[in-house]
């Protein structure tokens, strides 16, 4: 008759030979004791990125937005008669063509965006796809680590960039 090669070889095949005596048991425990240890140290580093990545989120869809605001008006060209306003409220920001609601979209918690003394900024955008107003908004997160992130638009070519 034909011996079945042990293909267990080395470690692996002492370590599931000791199971008798319950070793195998109290290293299944070490083990889930260690993965324990390290998900508790890892777990106030993750919560941190959380605000970031909510922050940076946040961040790139309001950039994205103006974008689009700022391409309606290049093809238009015509910004004043069909007036796009991305406006930035307390808790939310409101995306309205004239007097039509295009999108609302309410933050995150712990997000803050500043809107000044009477509680609301608009954005809007010429003809030619550069910026009416002071174009800087801040979006942060309030938490015990703070973090900011800047959107800017440059007055003279429109250009949006995140810093």
């Amino acid at each position: 008759m034909r011996q079945e090669k042990n293909l267990w070889s080395g470690w692996l095949a002492k370590a599931c030979q000791r199971c008798e005596n319950g070793y195998l048991l109290t290293e299944y425990i070490v083990l889930l004791g260690l993965l324990g240890l390290f998900f508790t140290l890892a777990m106030p580093k993750m919560t941190w990125d959380s605000h970031r990545y909510a922050v940076d989120a946040m961040t790139r869809e309001i950039a994205v937005d103006l974008q689009r605001m700022r391409q309606h008006s290049l093809t238009n060209g015509t910004a004043d008669m069909d007036g796009w306003t991305l406006s930035l409220r307390k808790d939310k920001y409101v995306i309205m063509q004239r007097y039509t609601v295009h999108k609302t979209r309410i933050y995150p918690k712990g997000i803050t965006i500043p809107t000044g003394k009477n509680g609301r900024k608009d954005f809007t955008f010429d003809g030619k796809g550069r910026p009416q107003s002071d174009m800087e908004l801040t979006v942060a997160s309030s938490g015990a680590q703070p973090y900011e992130k800047k959107i800017i638009v440059a007055a003279q070519t429109g250009r949006i960039r995140i810093e």
